[in-house]
């Protein structure tokens, strides 16, 4: 039986780990959870893949939806992009995230995840 409640880890953008917990389809996508309940000041395009401030990288885990054209161009415009970067919009809110563990990519790039 799958559990209710889901979680995840992150590097915020103060290079703190921080934890952060979930139900299925509580939102559309893993940019609003963020946005509503511990990070501010991202999400500028609204979660249509166009400005990157959503910007994260996996570093434990995975997730199987797809890489937009959208997100394929934006990524490829932002530095610290690479073979684990992708966009918190386009990335479900489902179990498959479950224990996933990420960095929120930021102008600040502080901390590592152990």
């Amino acid at each position: 039986m799958k559990p209710n409640h889901y979680a995840i880890s992150y590097i915020d953008e103060f290079g703190d780990i921080q934890d952060a917990s979930f139900t299925h389809n509580e939102y559309h996508n893993l940019m609003e959870l963020l946005f509503d309940k511990y990070l501010q000041e991202w999400g500028d395009c609204k979660g249509r893949a166009w400005c990157g401030t959503c910007h994260i990288q996996i570093i434990a885990g995975h997730t199987s939806s797809k890489i937009s054209d959208d997100e394929k161009h934006t990524l490829s415009k932002l530095d610290s992009s690479n073979a684990n970067s992708r966009l918190a919009c386009q990335i479900p809110i489902n179990a498959e995230l479950h224990q996933m563990a990420f960095k929120v990519i930021s102008e600040n790039d502080y901390g590592s995840y152990k």
